[in-house]
């Protein structure tokens, strides 16, 4: 009798152990066929001209009074470099807060009343680089704003991508700081 349970234990065990292994190598299976890289872009459509929309978005300042992240942390240290709105510009920010952390944000290119492309590098809570752009365009009376993001993943983090996890947080955040910006342009 005591043979035969010594037995079942193993068999149990190692059963309990094969499929731990398999849900694991599913799981890293999975992560890279996800890919690292992803992009997220979101629009709002704004009834303001171009012109009135066009000083809130082409500068960091300008940005950053509408920006969903910086008002996390109200105490958030931030630092402008070069001369704000033309490419080279850039700011940094060090909260202690988890979910604003410390990085940079640098104008690469600036189409007039068009887009301004950025690189946005995090340090902390985890280091990545993105590149963030901001477009807008005439619409019938008024003007559609689109933000975008592109940046990349570290495997197997990355698994997040196929349970939406950035899909639902930026659109959250970007769902905020658009509905900001339009509301300041639009008063």
């Amino acid at each position: 009798m005591t043979i035969y349970y010594i037995y079942c234990q193993i068999t149990c065990h190692m059963l309990v152990l094969y499929i731990l292994l398999g849900v694991i190598a599913l799981f890293l299976l999975v992560a890279a066929l996800a890919g690292t890289r992803w992009h997220y872009e979101q629009s709002i459509l704004i009834q303001a001209p171009p012109e009135k929309v066009w000083p809130n978005i082409s500068s960091l300042r300008a940005i950053n009074q509408w920006n969903p992240w910086m008002e996390r942390d109200p105490n958030v240290k931030v630092t402008y470099t070069d001369k704000d709105g033309t490419p080279g510009a850039g700011f940094s920010w060090d909260s202690p807060v988890k979910n604003v952390g410390a990085g940079s944000q640098t104008i690469l290119k600036v189409t007039d009343h068009a887009e301004v492309a950025t690189r946005v590098d995090f340090f902390r809570p985890f280091k990545g680089t993105g590149l963030a752009n901001f477009r807008i365009g005439s619409e019938n009376a008024a003007t559609r704003v689109t933000w975008s993001m592109k940046s990349s993943m570290p495997y197997p983090m990355n698994i997040v991508k196929v349970f939406g996890g950035i899909k639902r947080n930026m659109g959250r955040d970007f769902s905020k700081g658009l509905n900001k910006l339009k509301g300041i342009c639009e008063s």
